[in-house]
């Protein structure tokens, strides 16, 4: 059986942010949020803002992480020696959680807990819910305390 040419996404993509993300995200880029004001597809009554992640002057990162509770995450998992490798899905599913927002992780820890259950399994390491929780809402915490700045 002949493998199928399957084209790749390239149509707009959007996600909800609050302004306080899209400024801090601006600003990790030296970036203004006059500058990035243009990617903004809708503003919402809460003060969210729908944002064009595939527009030109939406703030894109090379070689840093974006803010949030993924690289969060990432940086109290590697305090103690678990950093992501080649083979695990831990960079996108940080990237997911950075890209998703406080809120979605503050209303997905399960979710979360058992991307850190399952990648714990597959490095054969001993994993308790509990402590996973824990620090799952110790990288939301964080990602906060720095989208607050």
């Amino acid at each position: 059986m002949a493998k199928k040419n399957i084209k790749k996404w390239t149509g707009p993509a959007t996600i909800v942010w609050t302004m306080n993300q899209l400024h801090t995200t601006a600003q990790v880029m030296g970036l203004t949020l006059e500058d990035v004001k243009p990617c903004i597809v809708k503003t919402h009554e809460d003060g969210k803002v729908t944002v064009d992640v595939n527009h030109k002057n939406f703030p894109r990162h090379t070689d840093e992480e974006l803010p949030g509770a993924g690289t969060e995450m990432k940086k109290l998992l590697a305090k103690i020696g678990i950093v992501a490798s080649p083979t695990c899905k831990c960079n996108k599913r940080a990237t997911v959680m950075n890209v998703r927002g406080i809120e979605w992780c503050e209303g997905n820890v399960d979710k979360i807990v058992g991307w850190l259950r399952e990648e714990a399994q597959a490095r054969k390491l001993p994993f308790v819910d509990l402590a996973g929780k824990a620090l799952v809402k110790m990288a939301i915490k964080r990602a906060k305390k720095n989208t607050d700045k």
